[in-house]
């Protein structure tokens, strides 16, 4: 069952005016913004991006194919993260959206994706642990089910038709240096048979001081 809101006029203003920036419908703005409140807060390590006319947020697209695309978008979201698995599939003459599955080794939050591209709200879809964003202009209008049919053929056994391109991308976090803390086997071996005040004193010293 549908439910009529009205807005005030000033709402209606900063709502278009989100739509207009944004490029997309206002029924397909207010969905997206419904679902980003339930999942804001929420982290994930396994991503799927789907992102319509992908030359329109670059510069100069008209001198990129689609492999320097499918390219530009994998470093995006793959570099500066903990690291993971991009696979990314775009054939503009078969659907002008390019689709991305990502699994990060470790989780992400929504925030963190948000911030990576243009911060911008997508539309969302939670399935198994899975997280789906959609950056297009209409949620609405049948293209939907077409994007997800060729995200599912990306993920399934298939011929490859040479407009795929995957990687792995190395995490930008350092792990810890076992050498700067201390070995509680060589600590306990050190100061064995030694007793010690609240003060950090042993016996000895402390006999010393009187």
């Amino acid at each position: 069952m549908g439910i009529k809101m009205e807005f005030p006029d000033e709402y209606m203003q900063i709502l278009k005016s989100y739509t207009e920036q944004n490029d997309v419908t206002i029924e397909t703005a207010i969905a997206d913004t419904l679902e980003f409140l339930e999942l804001k807060n929420e982290a994930f390590s396994h991503y799927r991006v789907a992102i319509e006319n992908p030359e329109n947020y670059l510069n100069d697209p008209d001198e990129l194919n689609a492999k320097a695309l499918r390219q530009i978008y994998m470093d995006l979201f793959g570099e500066d993260t903990v690291g993971g698995m991009i696979h990314c599939y775009y054939n503009p003459d078969r659907l002008n959206v390019l689709l991305m599955d990502i699994e990060y080794d470790d989780s992400v939050t929504l925030w963190n994706l948000i911030e990576t591209f243009h911060n911008k709200i997508p539309g969302m879809e939670l399935s198994q642990d899975i997280l789906s964003l959609f950056y297009v202009h209409d949620r609405f209008d049948g293209s939907h089910d077409k994007i997800v049919e060729v995200m599912e053929w990306m993920m399934s056994d298939h011929e490859d038709d040479g407009f795929e391109t995957a990687g792995y991308y190395e995490t930008i976090f350092d792990e810890p240096d076992d050498e700067e803390f201390f070995d509680d086997e060589e600590f306990d071996e050190e100061f064995d048979g030694e007793d010690f005040d609240d003060d950090g004193f042993s016996d000895e010293e402390l006999c010393g001081k009187k």
